[in-house]
C-alpha cells in the first residue's frame, strides 16, 4: 500500500491539507493486522521514518497524524491517526449548515464569549444652548393691566426698578392723592396693575414676536427718573422655539455600541441628563437634534430630541428657567390696599367738597396741618406696598450651572478587541451557510456530514469537531 510521508505543520481541528508541491517520501508498505481505517499502524524495515509527523494513505484518499513510532525487532511500527477535517475537507466546505462563530464575519452581533472589565471610556462633545445664559438676568416678562397696556411685556430690569420708583415717589401733593383715588376706578393700585413678573436668564429679545408701546399701571402712564415713558415690548407669540445639533462622540461603531455596552446621557441647561437609546441610535444617526420650545411668559421649557438624520424622536422633557422676583402683585403684600384708600376716601371726598363750594385755603390747611397727612400716608401703603416675596432662584437656579448642551457616551471595556480574537474564535454569524464561505475560524450548530465516501464514526468526529469549532483553511 502506497504511503506518502511529509513533515508538514499544522494546527489541529484544521481542514489545511499538504500543498501539492510539497517533498515528501512515498514508501510501499504493510498495514499491521487488526487495526482500523481511522487508526492504521504500518510496517517499516528499511526507513526510520522519526522526521516525519504526517503521512497520506494513497488508496484511501486519507490524511493522518503519526500518533507513534514503535521499534523492536529491526522493525518500526508507525500508527496514525486519522485528520478527518484535511481528508474530507472538500465535502465539508460545501456542506450547508448554520454557522454560529466565523472569521471574517461583520461586527454588527454582540459577542458575549468576550469578558468586559471594569474599566469604561467616557466622551464627549458639546453644542451651544439656543439662547445665550446669563446668571445676571437683565430681561424681564411682566404681565400688566392698565389703560393701553394689558397682557405679557417684556422690559428690561432697570426700567421695573424706575416704574416702581415712579409708583412709589409719593409726595403727599394734592395731584397724588387724586392720583390714588384714581385708583379705586382705574384697576386697584398700581402695584396691582402689575399681576406677575419674572426674570428670564438667557436673551431672548431679538427672537420675541412683540410691538413696542408705552407702560401703563392702571391709569398712571409710566415715566423714567428723567420724566420719559417707560415703554415695553408687547409679546404677540408667547412661545418661540430654536434647534441645534450636537455630535454623538461615538466610542465605537460596531457591536459594542448597543445598550449592553455603551450608555448615551444627554445633559440639557434647566433639565438635566436624558438618557439616549444607544442601540437604536448606532445604526441611523451621528448627531442628535435638540428642539427647545420656550415660552417666554411664565419660562416654561418643552424639550425634543431627534436623531439628526432619522428624525426619530428619542425624548422628551420638560422644565422652567424663570427666576422669581417679588415684583407684582404676587410678591407685594396688597392685603391692606381697598381698606386703605377706602379709610382715606372720605377725608377726600371732603377736602374735594370743600374746594368745589369755595374753601381752597381749608383744603390746604387740612392737608398740610390736619388728617389728611395720614391719610396720604395709607394711601401710599396701598399704592406702593411692601415687598414680601423672597425674590429666590426658584426654577432659574440652572443658570449658574453648566449652560451647554453636552452629549456623553460611556462604552464598556472588553478583555481584548474582537478583531484581535477574530482569528481565534471568530466573530458571531448566526446564519445558513457553507464553511468553504469564510477562512479561519468556523463553529456550527448540529453539524450534519453526509459525505458517502465517511464511515459513519467519521461522520460523528467530524459532526462533533465542527460544532465545537474548527478552523477553515
Amino acid at each position: 500500500m502506497k504511503v506518502r510521508f511529509y513533515s508538514f505543520s499544522k494546527r489541529n481541528k484544521s481542514t489545511k491539507q499538504v500543498a501539492d508541491n510539497a517533498t515528501y517520501r512515498e514508501l510501499d508498505l504493510h498495514l499491521k493486522d487488526g487495526c482500523s481505517m481511522l487508526r492504521p499502524v504500518f510496517l517499516l524495515q528499511t526507513v526510520d521514518p522519526s522526521s516525519y509527523n504526517y503521512f497520506y494513505v494513497v488508496p484511501w484518499d486519507r490524511y493522518y497524524f503519526i500518533s507513534n513510532i514503535d521499534f523492536y525487532e529491526g522493525m518500526y511500527e508507525v500508527g496514525g491517526v486519522e485528520d478527518a477535517l484535511a481528508s474530507f475537507k472538500s465535502d465539508i466546505g460545501d456542506t450547508s449548515c448554520i454557522i454560529l462563530y466565523a472569521s471574517g464575519a461583520s461586527n454588527n452581533l454582540p459577542d458575549t464569549r468576550i469578558p468586559v472589565k471594569a474599566d469604561v471610556s467616557i466622551s464627549s462633545q458639546s453644542a451651544a444652548f439656543p439662547w445665550q445664559i446669563i446668571s445676571s438676568p437683565t430681561t424681564a416678562i411682566v404681565g400688566l393691566t392698565g389703560k393701553g397696556s394689558f397682557g405679557p411685556y417684556l422690559l428690561q430690569r432697570s426700567d421695573i426698578r424706575e416704574l416702581l420708583d415712579g409708583v412709589d415717589g409719593f409726595t403727599a401733593s394734592w395731584a397724588d392723592i387724586i392720583d390714588a383715588a384714581k385708583q379705586l376706578f382705574f384697576g386697584g393700585s398700581a402695584s396691582e396693575c402689575l399681576r406677575s413678573a419674572i426674570l428670564l436668564p438667557m436673551v431672548v429679545l431679538g427672537d420675541i414676536d412683540g410691538t413696542v408701546e408705552d407702560i401703563y399701571l392702571g391709569a398712571y402712564p409710566c415715566k423714567d427718573s428723567g420724566g420719559n415713558q417707560i415703554r415695553g415690548v408687547r409679546i404677540n407669540k408667547p412661545v418661540i422655539k430654536k434647534s441645534v445639533s450636537v455630535s454623538i462622540p461615538w466610542i465605537n461603531t460596531d457591536w459594542r455600541a448597543i445598550s449592553a455596552y455603551t450608555d448615551i446621557a444627554l445633559y440639557v441647561p434647566f433639565i438635566g441628563i436624558l438618557s439616549m437609546p444607544a442601540s437604536e441610535l448606532h445604526s441611523s444617526d451621528s448627531s442628535l437634534t435638540v428642539t427647545v420650545a420656550l415660552n417666554v411668559t411664565s419660562g416654561d421649557l418643552a424639550i425634543e430630541v431627534s436623531g439628526g438624520t432619522s428624525g426619530r424622536i428619542y425624548a422628551t422633557a420638560s422644565g422652567n428657567c424663570a427666576l422669581n422676583t417679588p415684583y407684582g402683585s404676587t410678591g407685594i403684600d396688597t392685603n391692606r390696599a381697598t381698606a386703605a384708600i377706602v379709610s382715606g376716601i372720605g377725608t377726600i371726598v371732603s377736602i374735594g367738597a370743600a374746594v368745589a363750594s369755595g374753601g381752597a385755603s381749608a383744603a390746604v390747611t387740612a392737608g398740610i396741618g390736619g388728617g389728611l397727612a395720614s391719610t396720604a400716608m395709607n394711601t401710599i401703603a396701598a399704592v406702593g406696598g411692601n415687598a414680601s416675596g423672597s425674590g429666590g432662584l426658584g426654577g432659574g437656579a440652572g443658570s449658574e450651572l453648566t449652560n451647554a448642551i453636552k452629549c456623553f457616551v460611556i462604552t464598556k471595556q472588553l478583555s481584548d478587541s474582537a478583531d484581535n480574537l477574530d482569528p481565534i474564535i471568530g466573530k458571531p454569524l448566526s446564519k445558513a451557510a457553507t464553511p468553504s464561505s469564510y477562512s479561519g475560524y468556523v463553529q456550527t450548530d448540529g453539524f450534519q456530514f453526509a459525505s458517502s465516501r465517511a464511515l459513519s464514526e467519521e461522520k460523528d468526529l467530524i459532526n462533533s469537531m465542527l460544532d465545537s469549532g474548527i478552523y477553515y483553511e
